[in-house]
């Protein structure tokens, strides 16, 4: 048996190609509803599909290209019995073999603002004064946590503690009957005596929460302290987490702000604002921790004012993003996980001054990932009453975005790539269905570039038609890998065994927010 099948793999015939275009002529190699048109191949309502002597079943291949949605609709873009879905419309994403959605990349994105605020301050007691700083967490029952800082009217900032609000929905809320959920002593020698405000919240994987936020000493500054609890609402404080530089360190006045991300292998990564005794903001800082509790501070990553001020970070399948604020609008920044203190920004997303509330400042965005849509929530100053108070606003998809597309099969599984976040599924036996680009409005292909590999001749093993084996099977479990099949100069490797496509679906990155599933 073992012979037999060595025979039919050597009576195959390895096929293998090349294909690229940048789309500066016609070439002919595309058929139906497209046209060649400024640089880019055009699909407008309709579909295409690429000839150019590539087998519709493949065995290996790896297709880079550059696609993009022009207009609102979806585009679909197939390679080898995978597909990848771009929806431009409100509240949509990407969609892979037809699976789980992704968000579309936040540099892919608008913002739109809610045209009120959502939260603010009420009564004559504690939280009088307005509402600033909000912090939100979502729980594995899909319950809102706002957590903010409030203090004494009139508006300023005497005696602030936090306060802890909850919604179904991240619009309506409803306040913690037990407010606040963190307060001062009124002893001005404390760590907290003066102030608890700008609140930074996380779960751990034992489920127990986290809370690390600015605590104020009279006449001292601001430090990082701590705060555990087992179910958001009743916290119990800790004490300080990180305290303040030594003299002629950046951050020997205050640390202010933090932010707190759990990383994939369970190291605690804490974000916050520096500043030295004359500054009210200052460079960023960042620290360290494998628990939560003992912290190793890594000096200043950005080191000039308002670097990442009001820092917050989410982690997507595209790596890390932050927003914070800087004068008069929110920055988005992205990072690799595996380097979290090298930032790069790509521009302002939001901008004050959209409604009455807001006409002086907005800062502190808070940031969350709910399926394909970003949200986040923040502050807002006017000068028509000098309060502060809470808005929300949420991401669109913007037409006429480029994505870089990566589709890769090779050992039986087929990757696709986009953007950096990559997914796969199991492809037994090969690929079937030609590469194609199809969509309901207007969609672009700026570049592509194929290597693929078939096998072509007799790939069947023939019946066993008696001897010892007893009507069983020889598995052939020799020294020889039968299963695998040789690879071309494409580098895409594959297997020359038919089978049926995979059903599973493997998520390589997921989307989390300071969490560690």
């Amino acid at each position: 048996m073992l012979l037999l099948l060595q025979t039919a793999f050597a009576d195959q015939t390895e096929d293998t190609g090349h294909y690229e275009s940048d789309f500066s002529a016609e070439d002919g190699a595309w058929s139906g509803d497209s046209v060649v048109t400024e640089g880019a191949l055009l699909v407008a309502e309709g579909e295409a599909t690429l000839g150019a002597d590539v087998p519709a079943d493949l065995d290996g291949f790896t297709l880079t290209a550059r696609v993009r949605l022009a207009t609102e609709g979806t585009l679909t873009f197939g390679a080898g019995g995978g597909e990848l879905s771009v929806t431009i419309q409100p509240g949509q994403g990407l969609v892979a073999f037809g699976a789980d959605a992704l968000p579309l990349p936040m540099t892919h994105l608008t913002w739109a603002p809610e045209a009120d605020p959502v939260f603010e301050a009420q009564g004559n007691d504690w939280e009088a004064g307005g509402v600033n700083h909000p912090e939100i967490f979502r729980d594995d029952d899909g319950t809102w946590f706002l957590y903010y800082t409030s203090w004494f009217g009139p508006p300023g900032y005497a005696y602030r503690q936090i306060g802890l609000a909850t919604s179904p929905d991240g619009i309506a809320w409803t306040r913690y009957a037990g407010n606040p959920v963190l307060t001062i002593d009124y002893d001005l020698s404390a760590v907290d005596g003066v102030h608890v405000h700008m609140p930074t919240v996380t779960q751990a994987t034992d489920g127990v929460w986290h809370m690390f936020y600015a605590c104020y000493e009279n006449n001292v500054g601001n430090r990082l302290c701590h705060a555990t609890s087992p179910d958001g609402y009743a916290w119990t404080p800790v004490g300080v987490a990180v305290d303040k530089g030594g003299p002629g360190e950046f951050d020997e006045g205050s640390l202010r702000m933090p932010d707190v991300w759990i990383g994939p292998d369970g190291t605690w990564h804490l974000w916050y604002d520096g500043t030295d005794p004359e500054e009210h903001y200052g460079p960023t800082g960042y620290a360290t921790s494998p628990d939560g509790d003992t912290w190793t501070k890594h000096g200043e990553i950005l080191d000039f004012e308002h670097a990442l001020q009001g820092l917050s970070v989410v982690e997507t399948p595209y790596g890390l993003d932050a927003l914070y604020n800087r004068d008069d609008y929110f920055v988005h920044a992205s990072a690799s996980p595996s380097e979290p203190t090298t930032w790069t920004e790509s521009g302002s997303v939001l901008t004050k001054g959209w409604a009455w509330w807001n006409d002086g400042y907005i800062q502190a965005p808070t940031l969350w990932l709910e399926g394909t849509t970003y949200r986040m929530w923040f502050n807002g100053y006017t000068y028509t009453d000098g309060y502060e108070r809470i808005g929300a606003a949420h991401s669109e998809p913007v037409p006429g975005t480029w994505l870089d597309v990566v589709f890769t099969l090779a050992d039986e599984t087929l990757t696709l790539t986009v953007d950096g976040a990559e997914l796969s599924q199991p492809m037994p036996g090969g690929t079937t269905g030609a590469i194609h680009l199809s969509t309901t409005g207007a969609a672009e292909l700026d570049s592509i570039s194929l290597d693929w590999m078939a096998y072509s001749g007799t790939d069947d093993t023939p019946e066993d038609s008696g001897g010892d084996s007893g009507g069983g099977a020889d598995t052939g479990t020799g020294d020889s890998d039968d299963s695998g099949a040789a690879t071309s100069d494409c580098g895409c490797g594959g297997a020359a065994s038919p089978g049926a496509i995979g059903a599973g679906l493997a998520l390589l990155a997921t989307a989390r927010r300071r969490r560690n599933p």
